[in-house]
Formats: C-alpha cells, structure tokens, sequence
C-alpha cells in the first residue's frame, strides 16, 4: 500500500513559502527542486518495451538525487549486488563515532571541510587501534558511511563504519576472537585528540562567526572540548557475513526521513514518527511546522560531489580486489551461497502483464509533449 504522505507532497505544498522566507544554497536549491518534480511530467518520460511480446509501459522519470526518498531502493540493492562480491568470512563491527553538539555550527558552515575531518579522524582511529598489538595487531577493512541526523531530523553528524573483524598481519589472517577489537573509551579519547587537531589545522580555511575568529578564541573555544567525553559506541559482530551487506545497504542509503515516517500533513503542520532511544527505542510522534521541516530536511543536503560512503584499510578501493583475494587464501574459505542472486532478483520484480517476461528495452525522452500526444 503506498504511504499517503511524501516529502514531495510538502515540498509541493509548502515549499514556496519556504523559499521565500529562506535562502537556499545552490546544493540545497538542486535537491529542492529535484524532490518536487521527481516521477512528474517535468522530468520527461521512459517507455518500457517487453522484449518477449511487444508491450509497451510508460512511466514519469525520476529525479535520481541521492537525497530524494523515492529514488534510493534501485541504487542501494545496485550497491549491495557490488559491495557483496567482497565479503569475507570474518566477523564484522559496527562502530559509530560523533562529535559534541558544540561543534554543529563550525559543520554547517564549513560541511567539506569537517566532513572529510570527521572521516579522516574516524578511519585513523580505527587503523591505528587495530595494528596495535595490545588489541587485534593487524591491517582491518573499513566501510564508513557518513550520516548527518537523528531520529527528529535534527542536525547530528556522525560516522558509521563497518569493519572487518580480523586483518593481516605479515601475510597471516589474524582473526579476532572476542566481542569488541578494542575499548570503546579509547577509541573516544584518540578520536577526539585527532579530530580537533585537524580542525585546528584548517582554521585559515574555515568560515566562523565573529566571536571565534581570531585563533586564540578559537582555541579557547575548543579548549572544554578536551575534557568532555566524545560519543563512540561498538556494536558486537551481527551475525552471518551477507548479514553486514543488507545491514550497511540501509545505512548507506537512507535519506533524513522515509515517507513511512510521515503520518499527517494538514494545516502548516507536519506530524511524523521517530525512535527515542532515550526511552526505551519506543516510537513517538512529533508534530512540526511545515516550515521547519523543510529546514531541518535541508540541514542535511551534502555538498556537491561529495562522497558519503568511504573504504579504508583492506578495503582502498586502488587494492580492494587484490586485498580480499589475499584474505581468501589466508582465511582458506570463500562464502558460497545464494546471498548474490538473491539480491540480483529484486532487479526484476517488474513483469510484463501481457506475457510475464522480465526483461525489457528502456527508452527515454525528455520531451513531455510527445507523450501528451500519444
């Protein structure tokens, strides 16, 4: 059953208020105005030709954005059909680092800046503690994936990375054997250090607002930040290898806030549902303005070319294919089984009505006029 609800719905809806009281960046502006007339006649349309009978479907393009709910299912199930040829039968942890709410302000005015940072900390972290021989003492494999909210759309950069839980060590598969690679208050404490020491590096870079601007304040600003406990969080390995795939595939490709979310729209007002993890993980409705809705779903557009899935360690994408056949042999077993087909069938769900073939030649044209005249 289709949600009624969609964010396109209130973009559609409210969006030209919004943008009349707010002003919008370029990347925000290219995400706004793909949302509201992604499936629609403005796109253009596709004919979809059966290759066994003949018959024809039309549908509306679609917008493709990356921020755009409607568009992520092809690509994430496209992801997972690549990301699960590299698999290894290993364990896998999943390990999320976050910044303190102080630092939203010097993010949002300079995203590339400290989203790089914030990847570049994480990923030197992880590395770091797993080659040391107090811990694992090997080279891991890491997927970080870069998420920018919370439950309530509310600004809240962080990293999730999935990482292998074994590595090389001369030439030798060391595996780990226990529920965590290392402690959890040491992977805080080196992540903060590095963190703010790179961001002190691009200070001459950085766009702040009067009160720190000069390099003393700055520091001073800083300077609690030091003191106070960064989040980091290690989740125990989660099961079967193919298990991580489908478990990042939905990181990877989640947007601020599905459709299923949203439960009414009426009246300048948007109620939807979210998980308060304070609270037991039980869903909750809030209710919002319209307005801010759209301002908290626009926090979080990246910038332009960003990339918001990174590989490191064994998993560099210039030695991956080489990396995962050396774990192969030092492991001595290869994971055969149905997982990759499995996802390749999701690609043709879509049958023919006439005959139930699966297989179709697409062809696009961007000139609604000619459908209208069909």
């Amino acid at each position: 059953m289709q949600n009624k609800f969609t964010i396109q719905d209130i973009f559609l809806q409210y969006g030209d208020d919004y943008i009349n009281k707010h002003n919008l960046s370029k990347a925000q502006w290219k995400v706004f105005n793909a949302i509201r007339t992604c499936g629609t006649k403005n796109l253009g349309y596709h004919i979809c030709t059966c290759d066994s009978c003949g018959e024809e479907y039309f549908g509306f393009n679609s917008c493709r954005n990356r921020h755009c709910p409607m568009c992520q299912n092809y690509a994430r199930e496209k992801w997972i059909q690549k990301e699960s040829s590299y698999l290894l039968d290993s364990k896998y942890f999943h390990i999320i680092t976050t910044v303190p709410y102080e630092l939203n302000e010097i993010f949002l005015f300079n995203p590339k800046i400290c989203y790089n940072i914030l990847f570049r900390a994480t990923s030197e972290s992880v590395l770091q503690l797993c080659e040391d021989p107090k811990w694992l003492g090997a080279k891991v494999g890491i997927t970080s994936i870069l998420h920018t909210w919370g439950q309530t759309m509310e600004f809240h950069p962080h990293i999730h990375s999935i990482v292998t839980g074994g590595g090389i060590k001369n030439n030798q598969w060391v595996s780990c054997d226990k529920d965590y690679l290392f402690k959890v208050q040491v992977l805080g404490s080196l992540f903060r250090g590095k963190f703010l020491s790179y961001l002190k590096h691009e200070f001459e870079n950085l766009k702040l607002n009067e009160d720190i601007c000069d390099i003393k304040f700055f520091n001073k600003f800083l300077e609690p930040l030091y003191k106070k406990t960064w989040i980091t969080y290690i989740e125990p390995p989660k099961g079967k290898a193919e298990n991580v795939i489908e478990y990042v595939g939905r990181y990877s490709f989640r947007v601020a806030i599905s459709n299923e979310r949203i439960k009414i729209v009426e009246d300048g007002l948007v109620t939807f549902e979210y998980k308060d993890y304070k609270d037991d993980s039980k869903i909750k409705e809030m209710t919002i303005t319209a307005e801010e809705f759209i301002r908290r779903f626009l926090l979080h557009v990246l910038p332009n070319n960003f990339t918001k899935i990174k590989h490191y360690g064994l998993l560099t994408n210039r030695n991956k294919k080489s990396n995962i056949k050396l774990c192969r042999l030092l492991i001595s077993r290869i994971i055969i089984n149905d997982f990759v087909s499995n996802i390749s069938k999701k690609f043709h769900e879509f049958k023919c009505e006439k005959c139930g073939s699966t297989k179709f030649t697409y062809s696009f044209n961007y000139n609604i006029n000619r459908l209208c005249n069909t």
